[in-house]
């Protein structure tokens, strides 16, 4: 019986030595991992800061949505070669924007494709039209010449013809805005071109012309005025004056035949006329020109044929006499004057003979307004103000006419304008 208790108690004392070795090799390891705890920040193995990405030589840096670096976590001036990077990282840039020169956000692509368009001039230092003929934007208004004289050209270019002068304080009809030209409408309804800088819209007042002074201290001969009246007309290119000699102020010039109602003569031979303006009763004649007679069909000597009415519409026919030659009196395709070309395409197209001198031809046909003008309309004016229509033009349709220009020296195409328009007649 005390063997058997002294046999359990030994084995439960081996049971508690077992145990006191498991607790004793926990406890240690528990006390060793504190201590490397706490020894293991004294020995220093190196921060993340000291690693570094170094670029191998020869490679430049690239940034993708995957890897993005800054200048100062690299090594040296190293550059990346393309063709070693895959394709799914390449970013493509069509235009290089120098960091320097180029605003934060701008778009590569609008910079590359943006022009500046500056105004240019020619070698005389006149600017030059950017605009073409039809891009200029339409007018109708009244401007006046800013400058002392205003030279009027056939296109708006510097090196173009002149064909008209116009003055200080001159009233012109603009019809057309260019970038740097103005194209105008003259008193025939022709049209020219002046430069915008040389026009503006405010009123300017017309100076009183003032007679020179006398060459001699010899006294001026006192020059008296007696009644006249009449129409005369220019034997040829007469100056028209501010006062009865030529000394006075150069007002403009007529051409062949252009009328002059006078209302007095001068005691030293010059005509005054209704506008108080001034003509050398010598230059003009009390003899209208030949009308050419009416009621018959104009011939076509020794000019170009044109074409036949009967296989063409009116305005072709009516353009293809563009560029024949003005010639007073004249009614053939060789030459017209401004009636003789209305009456001719009439006579041919149409069958209707009209008479060769516009004042008879406005007293024609139906009068219509000009918000009912229609193509083959005849458009009548007075230029002169004297209340005789002294010009036709035909209506053309699209706001256009064609005329016999005595300023431009031919047939021209111009735009349509009711300036000095007295009636619109119809015969179709």
């Amino acid at each position: 019986m005390k063997s058997s208790i002294d046999k359990n108690s030994g084995q439960t004392r081996n049971k508690r030595v077992q145990i006191g070795r498991i607790v004793f090799r926990v406890g240690s390891a528990l006390v060793g991992a504190l201590i490397m705890t706490a020894l293991l920040p004294m020995f220093r193995a190196g921060n993340a800061v000291d690693i570094e990405l170094q670029i191998p030589e020869g490679q430049e840096v690239f940034a993708t949505q995957f890897l993005a670096l800054s200048s100062d976590e690299l090594l040296g001036g190293r550059y990346y070669e393309p063709e070693l990077v895959p394709d799914d990282v390449m970013q493509e840039i069509d235009v290089p924007i120098e960091p320097e020169t180029s605003d934060k956000g701008s778009n590569p692509v609008v910079i590359k494709n943006t022009f500046e368009i500056i105004e240019q001039f020619d070698e005389k230092g006149i600017p030059e039209e950017l605009l073409a003929l039809s891009e200029f934007v339409l007018d109708d208004s009244t401007v006046y010449v800013s400058a002392g004289e205003a030279n009027i050209r056939s296109t708006p270019s510097g090196d173009a013809e002149i064909i008209g002068i116009v003055h200080y304080s001159d009233r012109v009809k603009r019809v057309g805005i260019g970038s740097s030209w103005t194209r105008i409408q003259m008193d025939d309804v022709s049209e020219g071109y002046i430069l915008s800088s040389l026009l503006t819209t405010s009123f300017i007042a017309t100076p009183t012309p003032t007679p020179s002074p006398t060459p001699t201290p010899s006294p001026t001969p006192s020059i008296t005025e007696h009644a006249a009246s009449g129409t005369y007309y220019a034997k040829g290119k007469v100056n028209v004056r501010s006062g009865p000699g030529t000394r006075y102020t150069l007002l403009k010039t007529l051409s062949l035949g252009d009328p002059v109602e006078v209302v007095a003569k001068t005691s030293n031979g010059w005509f005054k006329s209704v506008r108080g303006t001034y003509v050398l009763a010598s230059l003009v004649s009390s003899t209208p020109p030949s009308s050419g007679g009416g009621g018959s069909t104009p011939t076509t000597p020794n000019g170009p044929t044109p074409p036949d009415p009967a296989s063409t519409d009116f305005v072709t026919y009516a353009k293809w006499f563009i560029g024949v030659p003005y010639v007073y009196t004249g009614m053939s395709t060789s030459g017209f004057d401004c009636s003789g070309y209305v009456s001719y395409v009439y006579a041919h197209y149409y069958k209707i003979y009209l008479p060769h001198q516009s004042a008879k031809i406005s007293l024609l046909g139906t009068e219509v307004s000009q918000s009912d003008i229609k193509m083959g309309d005849v458009v009548c004016y007075d230029y002169s103000g004297d209340g005789v229509v002294d010009h036709v033009a035909l209506y053309i349709g699209s706001g256009m006419i064609v005329h016999a220009s005595s300023r431009q020296g031919k047939v021209v195409l111009a735009y349509f304008s009711m300036n000095s328009v007295t009636t619109i007649r119809r015969f179709i």
